[in-house]
């Protein structure tokens, strides 16, 4: 996901507070509205941006105003509280993936938030099945922003940090994060490294700022090797979440921006021979965030990021998640 500079979110903070804590202090949340392939958010103050999926098919979200993850049935349409509001340090919500018996979460504090100030940035973890907290991973020294998270095939987890250009590392059965990658190539002005999944053999991670694609290639002992910066085939306006759906073919949410009015698209992109084949599955989006893939069906969150950051937006429109089929060239 995607902030402005730190100084225009923290002058947000004081209005969007008392919406934020009449959610935040919910033990349960009523039944989802299904209806046109959404699924509906009944908490107007959620802002939802990350999300993941277990192997019962539920739903994880969460909050980057209101610091909690929900988990939505999508067998019985119930929305209870996974984690609530600081639960396991939790500021902002910002990235969530499910890896079998955790549920890890990326919790940053661009001072948007109802509990901003109250905890440094960390990777943390709980268990799937109680959601009680199972482990809190700190940045290393210097790590500014916990975004997005993957899993490699030994179990390693990675997390990108968005405002330094680096790839963290926690391996199985580790208590702190390590630096996986630290490339000034990913260094720049505004929001970097995002998106990152693992897929045949490499990890690719997309950047926002520069709506690029690139590939990691995995040494022999697990540890990054050469990058390939890849060509893209067209440009992508904030190049947000990355889903892996194996082949070397990927998901990238395109996020559209932070500006008022800003629309996003769902793409399939196809990487071979070092360049990416775009193309759009569904465009027309209200600022996009991530996704995650039951099936044949992607569930995309609208984040409405916008609605945020720029006041001449106005109050946000319901939340959604998206239940969008996807073509057979990305099934």
């Amino acid at each position: 996901m995607s902030f402005p500079a730190f100084q225009e979110r923290k002058a947000m903070t004081l209005s969007l507070k008392p919406l934020l804590l009449a959610g935040a202090l919910a033990a349960t949340l009523p039944a989802l509205a299904m209806a046109d392939a959404t699924i509906s958010l009944p908490d107007a103050g959620f802002a939802p941006e990350g999300i993941s999926h277990d192997t019962s098919g539920n739903l994880y979200v969460g909050s980057l105003t209101q610091g909690r993850i929900a988990k939505i049935s999508l067998k019985t349409g119930e929305i209870t509280e996974f984690a609530p509001a600081g639960a396991n340090g939790l500021v902002t919500v910002v990235g969530v993936h499910v890896e079998g018996d955790q549920t890890f979460a990326c919790s940053s504090d661009p001072g948007i938030g109802a509990l901003t100030g109250t905890s440094a940035p960390a990777l943390v973890a709980f268990d799937t099945d109680t959601g009680a907290p199972s482990g809190r991973y700190p940045l290393p020294e210097g790590g500014m922003f916990c975004n997005d998270i993957a899993a490699l095939p030994d179990g390693t987890i990675l997390v990108t940090d968005s405002f330094v250009p680096r790839i963290y590392a926690l391996k199985p059965g580790a208590d702190q994060l390590e630096v996986w990658l630290d490339d000034s190539r990913f260094a720049g002005e505004g929001f970097n490294l995002n998106g990152i999944a693992y897929d045949d053999g490499a990890v690719f991670v997309a950047r926002y700022n520069t709506g690029t694609l690139h590939q990691i290639d995995l040494g022999s002992h697990g540890e990054a090797g050469t990058i390939t910066d890849l060509k893209m085939s067209a440009e992508i306006h904030g190049a947000d979440g990355l889903t892996a759906l194996g082949g070397r073919r990927f998901l990238i949410v395109e996020g559209g921006g932070l500006h008022a009015g800003a629309r996003g698209a769902l793409l399939g992109a196809t990487v071979s021979e070092g360049a990416v084949n775009l193309s759009t599955i569904a465009d027309d989006l209200n600022v996009p965030t991530t996704a995650t893939v039951i099936g044949k069906t992607a569930y995309v969150v609208e984040g409405q990021l916008d609605h945020l950051f720029d006041p001449s937006a106005g109050p946000a429109d319901p939340y959604r998640i998206l239940a969008i089929e996807l073509p057979e060239t990305f099934q």
